[in-house]
């Protein structure tokens, strides 16, 4: 009896000990390797979360700086400025209806020696506000108007500046742009400062379904705020820290001080942090009765799995390799872990993905005219440089064709800056129209004005063109009563070539171009030139 009964506890030992041993086994595992792994993508999830936020929010700012371009950098609000037009500003610029349009709140006009020309600001709900600093000049902050030292120093091309201040001791964002020709080359005429509360209003603007899950923080209200930050709205160093489950982004003001911290939900937690989990347990319970059976079995069913488990996580954690999957086929623990582990590799490949459009979506909006849906000048500019550094294009003629809106001003002036706007959509819709090979390029290169670039394409076929264009956009009808060249919107095109296998700089065709231009329209519009 006592042999049977030794022979019994060491059995019953042996299972004990076996037991104890896949015990320390799956704990160390999950331990030193699985938990760090999870904890490795979670805070890579978090670092694209801040990363994907700090886009959008510069999305945002870039909208406003396309805004206070647009309206600063053209030749009407320069020869007003220069002229100190007050009543023009006022007639043209503060109106409600356009606030509520550009979905801002302030917008003002400093004339070159820092005076007020006109300016009015609004709450979110388009009430008049009265703001003390920006109607007082002597009381605006230094840095938010632009002197005509800093647009000289710039070699007279237009300045603009992003800064964050408190306005009515609300957080804000400003954009202070010079006031500039709308060729973009002058001496200064004065300074746009365009304002924008950073309130949910502005969250909303940025993510519309998000907008109940961001918060923005005062640093005076909570003092200790500012060690939980991750990352600076100006700076691209992100330190993941994590506080009552928020990640925190700061914002400095003019002062270099924290002006204001937002803060977004950290990402999504698909796996258990504790050590010892219900899965965990069920699979040391499975582990006891297996080794009851064979060795065999336990070999072939938890301790291979978890060997590629491990595999497929080492390899994603060195590679970066998202796409790799587990592919784990079984209804134990280990594979639904395996799944697990799965649909949050994919749920990174997807946020990678996603980022990367919202990237190429920037870049597209870098390089496209908000209001034709053209090319900008900055693609031209990229466009030509890639021409000048092909040789097959060196060998081609190509033509520049410079095109403007006749009397334009004018149109403006009686119609009005909207029916101004949709003329310019409608002469861009019939730039495109008549013009159809995939290598032709069509761009606004500001204000009233358009660049067409036809590659290997002669003189003579160039002129066909620019006759068609004319013809395109007068057939339109669009009524214009104070042109003096027709009843009806009209152009001029100024047309240079480049002979085939003739080095000519792209900056020099351009001004023959432009040049042509002139002499069309002293020779009395609606018509082409040839340089």
């Amino acid at each position: 009896m006592l042999r049977r009964s030794s022979l019994r506890s060491q059995l019953l030992l042996a299972v004990a000990l076996a037991c104890c041993a896949i015990l320390s086994t799956q704990v160390m595992i999950r331990y030193m390797w699985t938990l760090p792994q999870f904890s490795h993508l979670a805070l890579y999830n978090d670092k694209l979360e801040i990363k994907r936020f700090k886009s959008v929010l510069q999305l945002q700012l870039k909208r406003l700086q396309n805004i206070a371009y647009d309206n600063a950098v053209w030749d009407g609000s320069y020869t007003k400025a220069l002229a100190r037009d007050q009543q023009w500003f006022k007639d043209n610029f503060m109106i409600g209806p356009s606030f509520q349009h550009l979905s801002i709140n302030g917008l003002y006009f400093y004339d070159n020696e820092q005076q007020l020309l006109a300016g009015m600001s609004v709450d979110n709900n388009l009430q008049p506000i009265t703001v003390a600093m920006f109607s007082a000049p002597q009381d605006i902050p230094t840095k938010l108007l632009i002197s005509t030292e800093e647009v000289q120093q710039n070699q007279l091309m237009p300045v603009s500046k992003t800064s964050f201040i408190k306005v009515n001791d609300k957080p804000a964002v400003v954009i202070s742009q010079s006031i500039a020709p709308s060729l973009e080359q002058g001496v200064s005429a004065g300074t746009l400062l365009l304002w924008h509360y950073l309130d949910g209003r502005f969250i909303g603007e940025l993510m519309p379904l998000a907008n109940d899950d961001i918060r923005i923080i005062d640093p005076a209200q909570e003092s200790d705020i500012g060690q939980h930050i991750s990352t600076m709205l100006q700076t691209d160093d992100i330190q993941i820290k994590l506080w009552n489950n928020s990640l925190y982004i700061g914002v400095l003001g003019l002062d270099n001080q924290l002006l204001l911290v937002f803060a977004i939900p950290q990402s999504p937690r698909i796996y258990d942090e504790a050590l010892f989990n219900p899965a965990l347990s069920a699979g040391i319970a499975v582990s006891f009765l297996t080794l009851l059976l064979f060795y065999l079995y336990i070999s072939r069913k938890l301790v291979e799995p978890v060997r590629h488990l491990l595999k497929t996580i080492s390899y994603v954690n060195f590679s970066n390799d998202y796409s790799a999957r587990a592919n784990l086929r079984g209804h134990n623990e280990i594979h639904k872990l395996g799944r697990l582990i799965d649909l949050m590799f994919e749920l990174v490949a997807q946020q990678q993905q996603k980022l990367t459009m919202k990237n190429r979506q920037l870049q597209d909006l870098s390089n496209t005219d908000a209001l034709t849906g053209l090319a900008n000048r900055r693609y031209l500019d990229e466009y030509l440089a890639t021409l000048r550094n092909s040789v097959i294009n060196r060998k081609q003629p190509i033509a520049m064709l410079v095109v403007d809106v006749d009397f334009f001003k004018r149109y403006n002036d009686f119609y009005g800056h909207a029916m101004g706007d949709k003329v310019l959509q409608q002469v861009a819709i019939a730039l495109q129209e008549s013009t159809h090979r995939a290598t032709d390029l069509i761009c606004r290169y500001g204000g009233e004005e358009f660049v067409l670039v036809l590659e290997n394409t002669s003189k003579e076929e160039a002129m066909v063109v620019a006759g068609n264009l004319c013809q395109a956009v007068e057939k339109l009808g669009i009524p214009h009563q104070t042109s003096a060249a027709c009843k009806v919107v009209t152009i001029s095109v100024g047309l240079a070539v480049k002979p085939a296998d003739a080095i000519i700089e792209y900056e020099t065709l351009f001004a023959w171009a432009d040049a042509a231009l002139y002499i069309a329209k002293d020779n009395g519009r609606n018509r082409y030139e040839v340089a």
